[in-house]
C-alpha cells in the first residue's frame, strides 16, 4: 500500500471513530478511468456542514497546485464550496514538517489568483486561513483527532459564511 493510500486510511480512520459522522470514499480510478473523474478522496458530514476532502501527501516543502491538484479537483472543489454549509479544500500532509493541514479551496484560489502564487510553501502556512489536523504521531503515520479537527472546520465555515452570506440567498442570488 502506497504512502497516500495509508494516509487515506488514516484520515478515514480518525473519522470513523467518532460518533455522528457520515465519511464516505469516492472511487479513484487511475486516469479517469471509464470516464470517472472525482473532485476529491472523502465526502464528509457532521452536522451543520458538510466538508469535501482532497488528500495530497508531500515531501519537501511546496505543494505544487497545477501539477497536484487537476482542474478537474480544482473546478468542482470551487463550485462544492460555493454552498452555503459546505467547506471544500485540500488536506495536506507535509511528511517531511510532521504538519497536517487542511485548506479551503478559496484560500487555494485567492492565493493564485491575488498573489500569482503557484504553490502552497509549508513556511507560508497562515493557520487563521488554513486549519490544522493535529494528531499524535506513531512511527511514520499519526493517529489524527478528526473532532477537534471539525470544530476548528466549523468555527473556520461559521466565519466564511458569515462574511459571504446574506439570508435569503447567496450573495450572487
Amino acid at each position: 500500500m502506497s504512502r497516500g493510500k495509508k494516509f487515506e486510511k488514516a484520515v478515514r480512520e480518525a473519522f470513523e471513530k467518532n460518533p455522528n459522522i457520515s465519511i464516505d470514499r469516492l472511487p479513484d480510478p487511475t486516469g479517469g478511468y471509464l470516464g470517472v473523474r472525482s473532485i476529491c478522496d472523502f465526502i464528509v458530514y457532521k452536522y451543520p456542514f458538510q466538508l469535501y476532502l482532497e488528500c495530497k501527501v508531500q515531501q519537501g516543502n511546496t505543494l505544487n497546485f497545477e501539477s497536484r491538484i487537476s482542474d478537474n479537483q480544482w473546478n468542482g472543489l470551487l463550485e462544492k464550496s460555493k454552498i452555503p454549509g459546505v467547506v471544500a479544500g485540500v488536506l495536506v500532509w507535509f511528511v517531511d514538517h510532521d504538519i497536517t493541514v487542511f485548506v479551503p479551496i478559496q484560500e487555494l484560489e485567492r492565493l493564485r489568483d491575488e498573489h500569482g502564487q503557484k504553490s502552497l510553501h509549508v513556511n507560508h502556512l497562515n493557520f487563521r486561513d488554513s486549519i490544522p489536523l493535529e494528531g499524535r504521531k506513531k512511527r511514520v503515520f499519526f493517529e489524527y483527532d478528526a473532532e477537534g479537527f471539525l470544530k476548528s472546520v466549523s468555527s473556520w465555515a461559521n466565519r466564511y459564511w458569515a462574511k459571504h452570506i446574506e439570508w435569503g440567498g447567496g450573495k450572487d442570488g
